[in-house]
């Protein structure tokens, strides 16, 4: 279940371009969380285009001479293991420079890819909480692969403090 924000100058991606990221981003991200392809998947794999003026993204306080990419993904605790994130970002960032198209000039990084992992609990959809297991059964993922992300998560314990209403 990713939510991904890819954000550029203006200029930098065409439509077309867009077009080829939209059509593949979402799928390498649930490919690598583990999840199949579905409609049921692909309903909740977003992907905002954020194409902002050129003189509002700046490296070093200057307007970059080279086409430069954040992306920021966001995905739900316990779907991805350090090697799954890795290869995530290895491959968004390989296929927003193919649709890119050049060379870049060598004066730095081109593509900052940042992997969020979302608490348990703090997802919602359409105003209903999704955690880590409600989501694995949901997407029918295996027992063996639930159990692991639970006690995943479990290790990631929040604060819960009770509510009360002061009158």
């Amino acid at each position: 279940m990713p939510l991904m924000d890819v954000t550029f100058a203006q200029g930098s991606l065409d439509t077309d371009a867009q077009s080829r990221l939209s059509a593949k981003l979402w799928s390498i991200a649930l490919r690598w969380e583990g999840i199949e392809i579905n409609e049921t998947s692909a309903s909740v794999a977003w992907v905002y285009f954020d194409e902002r003026p050129q003189h509002h993204i700046t490296v070093a306080g200057k307007t970059p001479a080279q086409n430069v990419y954040r992306i920021n993904v966001r995905v739900m605790a316990g779907f991805m293991d350090q090697k799954r994130i890795d290869s995530l970002a290895r491959e968004l960032t390989d296929s927003i420079l193919e649709v890119d198209g050049t060379k870049g000039d060598g004066s730095g990084p081109r593509v900052f890819c940042i992997v969020e992992e979302i608490p348990s609990g703090t997802w919602s959809i359409d105003g209903q909480t999704w955690t880590t297991a409600f989501t694995a059964r949901t997407l029918l993922l295996d027992s063996e692969r639930i159990d692991a992300m639970e006690k995943a998560v479990a290790g990631r314990p929040r604060i819960d403090v009770p509510y009360t209403v002061k009158k």
